[in-house]
């Protein structure tokens, strides 16, 4: 039996702060591919220098599909994705500035494709924090900025074939 090493990321961008609580949670990373356009869904945060995926914590007893459909509703809108594969796993240690606590993240991988542009409204408060935006898959490795989604992305393009 083969046992896969998950990659450990220590964000230099938002490194972990000394004295600051430190949470651990489970969370995927989800990205999302338009096969008409070959665009992807990222978030562009406001009051972060985020360029990133989506990305949020698994809830009770939510697998990382449920969760990741979840949250990609709660933070685009949009309704109607389908699951294509899960890409792999990361773990990851930053401070988390949104929450004032530093975070270890073990991350969870998945790769969708819009389906149509199905939408639900989205709350004031994910408004308030981010902007989902498109990106051209092949600018997508520019407008990232934080260090486990360039692994994510990678893996991802093994499976969409570059």
């Amino acid at each position: 039996m083969t046992t896969e090493t998950i990659p450990y990321f220590e964000d230099k961008n938002e490194p972990m702060i000394k004295g600051k609580p430190i949470v651990e949670r489970n969370v995927v990373h989800v990205i999302i591919i338009d096969k008409k356009t070959q665009e992807v869904l990222c978030l562009d945060w406001k009051k972060f220098n985020w360029h990133m995926f989506i990305v949020g914590g698994i809830e009770g007893e939510e697998d990382p599909i449920q969760s990741a459909i979840r949250e990609v509703a709660e933070e685009t809108g949009y309704t109607n994705i389908s699951f294509i594969a899960e890409i792999g796993k990361t773990k990851s240690a930053f401070y988390a500035a949104h929450k004032g606590e530093n975070r270890i993240a073990n991350a969870t991988g998945l790769l969708f494709e819009l389906v149509d542009e199905s939408k639900k409204d989205v709350s004031e408060e994910e408004k308030d924090k981010h902007t989902p935006v498109w990106i051209p898959k092949d600018k997508v490795t520019e407008f990232l900025n934080v260090d486990n989604q360039f692994y994510i992305w990678e893996k991802a393009l093994d499976i969409l074939g570059r």
